[in-house]
């Protein structure tokens, strides 16, 4: 095998990555104060936004890893753990939207009739229903890679690798849109019914808000990334990496500490509106 200097299409920073250990270490300490550090009865209810601290930390482990990749760049099992890391860490993000939004319509929504339905979908099959989808676009975008990967991306193997990691990344977009459609409904069915005055459920949205649009950002980004190749624009640069992928995830981290279902999930709830899967 040819020996190769760099696994990088460009010089990569260090200092970047250093620089997003941190930032990210910031916020995904403050969610496991926040979350999975119980200190009231106010907080025993979101044991379900654990996955979100299990994302910073992928997050943090991913950008660390990554500045040991960027002094050892012919390291190709630390490179792909690293990568690995930080394209895994959104999809809990994701679950931790996905669980709240079953539990803000089963808390906010009367269970008269079925009303609480969005969709025709039950908010107990809600969550369940976007994370198969999530964990389906993923292995898909697995599937992709792996085949891509198999003829070191080049031939009919990268082709056929790259289209059904496209495929992975458009399913990824489509239930995040869906989702976000979702929460848009439940936000003006509330209103309409005048349960969704609670200054609580107006803070959990902004966040949910917030980081959906960050998300959306991301997903967009690295469905152009792949669509245009390794040979693209955005494969080859690494400032995109850092302003479309790790700045858009960072904030919508951020968003999700601050309006935490700890902080604003209602109080006056049901405590099996809120605890039932």
């Amino acid at each position: 095998m040819a020996e190769f200097e760099s696994i990088y299409f460009y010089d990569p920073s260090l200092a970047a990555s250093i620089l997003f250990t941190i930032l990210y270490f910031v916020p995904t300490a403050f969610i496991f104060y926040e979350g999975v550090i119980p200190r009231s009865d106010r907080y025993r209810h979101v044991g379900f936004f654990i996955p979100l601290f299990i994302a910073g930390a992928a997050e943090v482990a991913g950008y660390a890893l990554r500045c040991a990749s960027v002094k050892l760049p012919t390291d190709i099992p630390l490179y792909a753990t690293s990568s690995s890391l930080v394209v895994i860490a959104p999809v809990f993000v994701c679950a931790s939207l996905y669980l709240l939004i079953g539990r803000l319509v089963r808390a906010v929504i009367p269970t008269q009739g079925k009303q609480q339905n969005i969709l025709g979908i039950s908010p107990r099959w809600l969550p369940r229903a976007f994370i198969t989808s999530d964990i389906c676009s993923f292995l898909t975008q697995a599937s992709g890679s792996g085949v891509a990967a198999s003829g070191d991306w080049e031939g009919t193997s990268k082709e056929i690798g790259t289209n059904i990691l496209i495929a992975g990344l458009a399913l990824q977009l489509l239930t995040f849109s869906v989702f976000m459609t979702i929460v848009i409904i439940f936000h003006r069915r509330a209103n309409r019914l005048g349960t969704g005055v609670d200054d609580g459920v107006r803070q959990l949205l902004k966040g949910i808000y917030i980081a959906g649009v960050f998300i959306l950002l991301r997903c967009i980004y690295r469905l152009i990334e792949f669509a245009l190749g390794i040979d693209g624009y955005p494969f080859r640069s690494e400032w995109m990496l850092y302003v479309l992928e790790a700045s858009p995830m960072l904030f919508a981290l951020g968003a999700l500490a601050f309006y935490h279902p700890g902080k604003w999930l209602p109080t006056d709830a049901k405590p099996e509106a809120i605890n039932s899967a």
